[in-house]
């Protein structure tokens, strides 16, 4: 999946949870409180993104040159219910 602030790409979600996530991508990684597009990998109540507020809380950096950071999720609870599907399907067991 990949993530967007803006409409603008920041990365790619290496994990889920319904309470936050982790990404990964290149140049500096999102500051502060911000609303996160999720583009769906299926459709989910008709939906292919998601959009949820994401409250950076970790980041490094990977000899590669790309970052990884942990966001903790403030979803609604619509986003709430479509992050625990997605997570069940899509995220670490």
């Amino acid at each position: 999946m990949q993530a967007s602030i803006h409409r603008q790409p920041v990365g790619h979600v290496l994990n889920l949870t319904d309470e936050g996530l982790c990404l990964t991508g290149r140049g500096t990684p999102p500051q502060g409180c911000q609303p996160l597009l999720l583009q769906l990998p299926l459709t989910l109540s008709g939906c292919r993104e998601l959009t949820v507020m994401a409250e950076p809380r970790w980041h490094d950096y990977l000899p590669n040159g790309h970052w990884r950071g942990g966001f903790k999720l403030q979803p609604d609870a619509k986003t709430a219910a479509a992050l625990t599907t997605l997570a069940s399907r899509y995220g670490d067991n």
